[in-house]
């Protein structure tokens, strides 16, 4: 991400969630000034899902920051009841405007405020980019609510680039993730059963793809 575009997103770091909905707000159906809309499901979460096909009729999935909803699309279409939450009204509003007929429940909600409701409900869980959109100060709190919409044998799909600089909120956004995220998630009762990793990446020095599984 550029620098005229960081100034123009203006975030603030004691008010992390309020740039979403100025930017989704000025967007359109296409995906205009939204950075990472890629107007698709993100290219590595389609391709691992279509090369791990499993019976998920009847299973529940929880997308996480869906923004313009193509990944709950996806899981949609592979048999899963999907839920799909972003913290922007507006992108909310343009998930049910792009996808009319979709089945998904998209709704307005905010992973940093927590949502106990949700507490183990979903067979499968996707992050995709979430928490390096926000401040490096929540990082903590940001992969303990994640944690907790795993159900007992869930699993986690956690997507991120990463980088070995320490997070700072001044070298952000983005807030490119460390590899101790990890670590992060299996403090929080998940147990990684499955990584990836590439240096095909758009911000930072690897794209990881980690999948993790509540243990029962």
């Amino acid at each position: 991400m550029d620098e005229k575009t960081k100034n123009r997103l203006g975030v603030e770091e004691n008010k992390p969630t309020d740039w979403f909905e100025k930017l989704y707000s000025e967007a359109n159906e296409d995906g205009e000034g939204i950075p990472w809309a890629n107007m698709a499901p993100h290219p590595v979460f389609k391709s691992w899902i279509r090369k791990n096909p499993n019976t998920h009729k009847g299973k529940t999935a929880l997308v996480i920051g869906c923004g313009m909803g193509d990944d709950a699309i996806e899981l949609e279409s592979q048999g899963f009841k999907v839920t799909a939450f972003d913290v922007s009204n507006s992108a909310i509003e343009l998930c049910k405007t792009r996808f009319p007929n979709a089945k998904v429940e998209f709704i307005q909600s905010d992973l940093l405020k927590g949502i106990p409701d949700w507490n183990r409900k979903f067979d499968f869980v996707l992050e995709i980019y979430t928490i390096q959109a926000l401040p490096p100060k929540y990082e903590k709190t940001l992969i303990k609510h994640i944690s907790d919409f795993v159900a007992d044998k869930g699993k986690l799909l956690v997507i991120t680039e990463t980088q070995q600089d320490k997070r700072a909120f001044e070298n952000g956004p983005p807030w490119l993730l460390n590899q101790e995220y990890i670590k992060s998630f299996e403090s929080c009762g998940l147990k990684q059963i499955f990584h990836l990793s590439s240096t095909e990446a758009e911000m930072g020095e690897a794209t990881h793809l980690t999948l993790f599984q509540r243990q029962a």
